[in-house]
């Protein structure tokens, strides 16, 4: 009889991809295992999930969202609760349906009431943990949770008296990141030229304003330099703004520009970037650190607990990137780090490429893959 499994997660690229590479990582190990994902339907996951051939199921699930105002507050509040509810009966049907021998949580509001219906039900269930700093809801689950898998190990000190729990494991990344320098470098797509040094920007999956708006100012600044060319992810939010919003001449105004609403095949991005500008989520850290590009890093300043301060200063920490506040952000400044880099024949910025930073991503998803499959089969 086949083993089951239910992974949950989802909202955001950075939930989503660390589960994927887990997926990839125990099926390609271990055939006789089932595995279903429980997500929501607005999130990305509803998209990526079905794709790989995965048992896809929806719960309701939102989170707690800070509200100014006494009838606002209290429409969120209610609404929560409505969702926790409905959300929690829907899991239990689901796991009683399933009856995995544990579920895997990859964070997300999604994983509240499948670990309710867990702990109900008496199934054991593991929390995945990608931030340096732990989000709430895996704090309050923790001490239910057979292990806590975690991606940087001062995360420890955060899971007070679980020590017998943790496992550091690292973020783990998809097989097709991991490997993204095995393909040929395709320039064309994006309509830059060969072997010019790119640089990159990118604001997580939605996009980021504050970033898209410094990035096509530097690019304008430096759209004399025939030995530099940019990139630009911006989110589908921002795109058609940014594109119209250049006199209707789209992105041919600028010749060693090229703007693109999103990009799922990050592999093709990371396979031609030489540089990389963008917020410091756990994924793009993680995927960053795997590629061994240099960054400069633009934490999100409205990030729960400054946590993404925190993943951007593991990067700093191994000299493989530079940390720039969101409120200092602008293209002068990006242009002076810019010039300072490759200045002096690219002294600084090959001080950052060839520095061999603290690679504990590499291998993220064969040890979770491994303590999984120990405690299933062992």
């Amino acid at each position: 009889m086949n083993k089951k499994i239910i992974i949950c997660g989802g909202g955001t690229a950075g939930h989503i991809y660390p589960a994927i590479a887990i997926i990839e990582q125990l099926s390609e190990q271990f055939k006789n295992i089932d595995i279903s994902y429980i997500g929501t339907e607005k999130g990305m996951e509803a998209s990526l999930i079905p794709s790989l051939g995965i048992k896809f199921v929806t719960i309701k699930s939102s989170g707690l969202v800070q509200k100014s105002g006494l009838i606002k507050k209290i429409k969120s509040y209610v609404l929560f609760i409505i969702n926790v509810i409905s959300g929690l009966s829907e899991s239990l049907k689901i796991i009683k349906r399933i009856r995995p021998d544990f579920i895997l949580g990859m964070g997300g509001y999604v994983c509240a009431p499948a670990f309710l219906a867990s702990i109900l039900l008496r199934k054991k269930f593991y929390i995945h943990e990608q931030n340096y700093i732990p989000g709430r809801l895996n704090l309050v689950f923790a001490r239910y949770a057979k292990k806590i898998f975690i991606s940087f190990k001062e995360t420890e000190k955060y899971f007070k008296k679980k020590s017998k729990k943790i496992v550091f494991t690292g973020n783990p990344v998809r097989k097709i990141v991991r490997e993204f320098s095995s393909n040929d470098k395709n320039y064309q797509k994006y309509n830059l030229s060969p072997g010019v040094f790119t640089v990159t920007a990118f604001g997580g999956s939605l996009g980021a304003d504050s970033i898209n708006k410094s990035f096509i100012g530097l690019a304008d600044i430096m759209k004399d330099n025939k030995n530099i060319q940019f990139l630009l992810i911006s989110g589908r939010r921002f795109y058609s703004g940014l594109v119209g919003s250049r006199n209707g001449t789209g992105t041919d105004s600028y010749k060693n520009l090229g703007i693109i609403p999103y990009e799922d095949k990050m592999q093709d991005v990371y396979n031609i970037s030489d540089l990389i500008i963008s917020r410091s989520g756990a994924n793009t850290v993680a995927e960053i650190a795997v590629s061994q590009i240099p960054a400069i890093l633009i934490p999100f300043p409205a990030a729960i607990n400054n946590h993404q301060y925190y993943n951007a200063k593991f990067l700093a920490d191994n000299k493989k990137a530079i940390i720039l506040k969101d409120s200092e952000t602008n293209e002068h400044v990006l242009e002076k780090i810019l010039k300072d880099m490759i200045s002096d024949n690219f002294k600084l910025y090959n001080e950052l490429k060839n520095k061999k930073g603290e690679n504990i991503f590499l291998n993220s998803h064969k040890i979770i893959a491994d303590v999984l499959i120990g405690d299933l089969f062992g």
